[in-house]
């Protein structure tokens, strides 16, 4: 499995040098627009149900899912299904930050650079009760990759909590309640480890984390989250 690793050190390099090469007027984040991903009450403007590992999309949003008044809602019981959703444009370099209240018991996450349900993600759950609350598998963490830095602000679930995800070029970082949670560099030695020790190297996930993909909001089928204000723009 040693190719993938030294595949994904070329492709982190090769979007660094991508970076570099663009104009700053391009790249300005004062300039950059932000977008409401939860503009009026009309869920399937701008979302869409996330396509599987196959590549297969159902052809509407369940009717778990709903937008009212600028508040996204997926509840876990009531007629319907829910499954994940993800935005219609796709993204590789933005800022996204967004309120979110898990409810007790549940786990969900937002999952970014990622294509057929596999990518990033920044894990959202509710980490006293739910079954798996392990080192890298709580709340504002890098999902199965890098835990806190450092003790996190965490609101219990049931409250509200703001949290911030920065993606640009190799660089990742994880907020949560105004503080950052953590940072990582795609192809440094830290990142190569981790990625080993990960389920996507045992899985061979060659691409991982490398796509131009939507914002992917997850249900798990025992899932109720709420979201609000959440707002992105691209760097």
């Amino acid at each position: 499995m040693k190719h993938i690793l030294e595949s994904l050190a070329i492709l982190a390099v090769s979007s660094a040098l991508t970076i570099a090469g663009e104009t700053k007027s391009d790249t300005s984040e004062k300039s950059a627009k932000w977008t409401n991903l939860l503009v009026g009450d009309d869920i399937n403007q701008l979302w869409q149900p996330t396509s599987n590992r196959a590549g297969k999309r159902t052809k509407e949003i369940g009717a778990r899912w709903s937008l009212k008044d600028g508040v996204m809602t997926l509840k876990k019981d009531g007629e319907g299904r829910g499954g994940s959703i993800e935005t219609k444009e796709t993204f590789f370099d933005f800022e996204l930050k967004f309120e979110f209240n898990i409810h007790e018991n549940c786990n969900s996450g937002i999952k970014y650079r990622q294509a057929n349900s596999t990518g990033f993600e920044y894990q959202i759950i509710d980490d006293v009760n739910y079954r798996d609350n392990s080192v890298s598998h709580r709340t504002a963490e890098l999902y199965e990759l890098k835990e806190e830095e450092s003790p996190r602000k965490l609101n219990p679930a049931g409250e509200w909590n703001s949290g911030r995800i920065v993606a640009k070029g190799n660089t990742l970082e994880h907020w949560l309640n105004g503080q950052k949670v953590l940072t990582i560099e795609i192809g440094s030695e830290d990142w190569k480890k981790r990625f080993e020790d990960s389920k996507y190297f045992k899985s061979e996930i060659l691409d991982f984390g490398t796509h131009t993909g939507g914002i992917h909001i997850q249900d798990h089928s025992d899932t109720e989250i709420t979201f609000k204000n959440m707002m992105i723009r691209k760097l």
